[in-house]
């Protein structure tokens, strides 16, 4: 009997070891209730994992900013050869003067120019008339050549000005790309 005895109470101070008390359950239901608020679920991982690759398929990569940087400058040396190269305002309105000029000297040589009889008497005047003709004969070349100029300055204001407005649908893009990268990055 005494060894039964020794067993039940070996039995019950193994139980008083092992057992769980109210406050320790009470301890467990808080760290449990704390484990589950702060916990995320699958869905939370899901929802974090959908917009994270989002982010990676809208977000610019420094290959895309180097590449835009790289378009932005082969515009800019584009610009600056057109720049260059082009006609202005002010050689227009120059070469449309010239021409007026020109128009106004052949309306004077042909009111000065002798007639045929008078050529007819003086060899020196037929000489000079001669000459007159050959100038003459030229002002519809220099005439044709100045309209063809003017057409040419004519596409090139035309083709400057859809330039400009290319250039300004793609700084407008430009800019609507930086902020959209700046907003990524606020992200």
């Amino acid at each position: 009997m005494d060894e039964v005895l020794h067993r039940i109470f070996n039995e019950l101070t193994f139980l008083r070891e092992n057992m769980a008390t109210k406050d320790d359950i009470a301890a467990m239901d808080k760290r449990i209730s704390h484990i589950e608020q702060t916990m995320a679920t699958k869905d939370d991982i899901v929802a974090v994992s959908k917009r994270i690759e989002h982010i990676e398929h809208t977000m610019a990569t420094k290959e895309d900013v180097v590449a835009l940087k790289e378009d932005i400058q082969s515009l800019e040396s584009r610009v600056s050869h057109i720049e260059q190269t082009m006609a202005t305002k002010e050689d227009v309105a120059a070469l449309k003067e010239d021409i007026r000029a020109l128009e106004g000297r052949v309306n004077r040589i042909e009111q000065t120019m002798a007639t045929k009889e008078d050529v007819a008497d003086i060899p020196f005047i037929k000489q000079a008339v001669m000459e007159t003709l050959e100038a003459i004969n030229e002002i519809p070349a220099m005439k044709q050549t100045l309209a063809e100029a003017l057409r040419k300055l004519d596409d090139v204001i035309a083709s400057q000005a859809r330039q400009e407005l290319v250039l300004q649908s793609l700084a407008f893009r430009s800019l609507e790309q930086e902020n959209e990268i700046r907003a990524l990055k606020a992200k």
